[in-house]
């Protein structure tokens, strides 16, 4: 009901991004990344659930049924950091408006270059790819600095974290307080855009 809400209420402003679907994570119950990934897609009885659980289908074609064109951004497996065969199981899209959506930190199995280059840039080669998330688990910036090059470099998107204050010792935080005051971290997802803006 949210999901057809949402799209009905911005169905005519093509600047929204609706995104239905955050960090599934099927691959934690399935036998091999195949299943999960059809799982991830397709929803339902999944193996290695004791439940029904959700696809990305269903959450695309509810915004689909309402007319709404928005883009509409689909994660990958593991908390959305891994978007192997993403294109070979992404749900099908009559408006043909989806982007991958990717999640990474520097603590993820998949926050090298070396992943970005060898899984990522093939994605995006054929579908807008969103980085919904990027933090750092440490005080500094250096990897937020690095995977914003990465995206500035091939014209892809970035828009950062949530605005939370998270202990910053055990967790990625861009913000110090509620007033704005940033981390490191967020210091970097803020200036980095600032320094391209013309």
């Amino acid at each position: 009901m949210g999901r057809r809400l949402a799209a009905n209420t911005f169905e005519n402003d093509e600047r929204v991004v609706l995104d239905p679907f955050d960090e599934p994570r099927p691959d934690r119950a399935a036998s091999t990344a195949s299943q999960a990934r059809a799982c991830r897609r397709d929803g339902g009885t999944c193996p290695g659930t004791g439940y029904e659980a959700a696809g990305t289908q269903d959450p695309v074609d509810a915004v689909r049924a309402t007319g709404a064109r928005n883009l509409v951004p689909v994660p990958g497996i593991a908390y959305s950091d891994d978007l192997s065969q993403w294109l070979t199981h992404r749900p099908t899209d009559p408006a043909a408006d989806l982007a991958a959506a990717w999640h990474v930190y520097d603590f993820d199995t998949r926050s090298t270059e070396t992943c970005r280059n060898d899984t990522l840039a093939p994605v995006a080669a054929h579908v807008p790819l969103l980085a919904g998330e990027v933090g750092e688990n440490t005080r500094g910036r250096a990897f937020v600095d690095r995977v914003m090059k990465w995206f500035d470099d091939r014209g892809l998107s970035y828009p950062g974290r949530t605005r939370n204050t998270w202990n910053r010792d055990s967790g990625p935080a861009p913000i110090a307080s509620y007033d704005g005051a940033p981390t490191a971290c967020g210091a970097g997802l803020r200036d980095h855009p600032r320094a391209l803006a013309p």
